[in-house]
Parts: C-alpha cells; sequence; structure tokens
C-alpha cells in the first residue's frame, strides 16, 4: 500500500483540532485512510496518490482552514511534503526606531517576528533584544549584503516568551489529562 508522508509539527501551533480537521478533510477528498502520529500524517490509498495532487489538497485545506502558510518539499528524512507556517511580512528596523512600536505590537499576538537590520541599526536591535527578557530569539543571522558598500545584515527571528506561571498551568493540564 503506497503511502505518503506530511510534516505538520507547525500546524500544532495553530489548535489542537486542526490536525484531525486536515485528515477528515484528506479522507474526504482523496478517498485515502489517514495516520495522525506525532508531529506527522501518514496518506495510505489503495491507489498511489500523487505529491502533486496531494500538496494541491493540503493548499486547498490550509486556505479554508484561514492558515497563512506554504506546502514545501519535506526537510527530514522520510518526509515527502511539510506545511509550514508564514512569519508574516519582516519587520525592517531603521534609524527612527519605529520598529519597536510594530514590534510590540506583533508580540502581543503571539507570532514568530521577523527583525532585519543594516549598518549600524543591527547593534541597536541586539542591544534592546538583550535588554527585553520577555523575547526569546530562536534564530540570529548574519552576513554580507550583495552590495559590500552596505555592510552586513542582520534577521532575528523572535518571539515572547511564556511566563514560568503560564508553563507551569500548561504542564499542570498536562499532566492532568495523561491521568
Amino acid at each position: 500500500m503506497p503511502e505518503l508522508r506530511v510534516d505538520v509539527s507547525d500546524l500544532k501551533s495553530e489548535s489542537s483540532n486542526l490536525i484531525k480537521e486536515l485528515a477528515i478533510f484528506l479522507e474526504e477528498k482523496a478517498n485515502v485512510k489517514v495516520e495522525a502520529i506525532a508531529n506527522e500524517i501518514i496518506v495510505k490509498g489503495e491507489e498511489a496518490i500523487s505529491k502533486n495532487c496531494l500538496r494541491a489538497l493540503l493548499k486547498d485545506f490550509l486556505q479554508k482552514a484561514g492558515v497563512k502558510g506554504r506546502v514545501k518539499k519535506g526537510r527530514r528524512e522520510g518526509t515527502d511534503l511539510m506545511i509550514a507556517k508564514s512569519k508574516g511580512k519582516p519587520i525592517l528596523c531603521g534609524k527612527d526606531g519605529l520598529w519597536k512600536v510594530e514590534l510590540e505590537q506583533r508580540l502581543q499576538k503571539g507570532d514568530e517576528i521577523v527583525l532585519l537590520a543594516l549598518g549600524d541599526v543591527k547593534y541597536e536591535v541586539l542591544s534592546y533584544l538583550n535588554r527585553r527578557k520577555d523575547i526569546e530569539i530562536l534564530k540570529l543571522e548574519t552576513r554580507y549584503m550583495k552590495r559590500r558598500e552596505k555592510g552586513t545584515g542582520l534577521k532575528a527571528v523572535v518571539k515572547r516568551k511564556t511566563s514560568k506561571h503560564q508553563t507551569s498551568l500548561i504542564n499542570l493540564k498536562l499532566k492532568s489529562s495523561q491521568k
């Protein structure tokens, strides 16, 4: 029985029912059996379903569910496709400091945010992020820009840290649901 594997780890943060809804959607539309295991969905069918057909169905589901994201080739060995949730429009950090206001507004939503900075502004961004204890830096990259006279650029992916109180409440809920 041919099978395809789809990495849905990015959808876990959206909603717990979203993966179940995706499984039901695929079973109805593609006439296949779907298993949800941890961060993966395994699609099994009597006849082989093509990756392109599955990709189109996944894109259709994301659009109907209102999730901003895309379907890509799987990164890990054994996964055929992967759903990657969009991080939204990046914030370009300038000398005027207006990026701090936009960062605060987007941190309230709890999403991952991409910050881009050039020149001396990158040092201001790094010091600001370092001072803020409620912001977690997920990824930090520097590289030379295509035009060398612009110097190096900074790309930082950040999100709001969950407080210890929230983390302990989540752990209590998990332990009570396991019993």
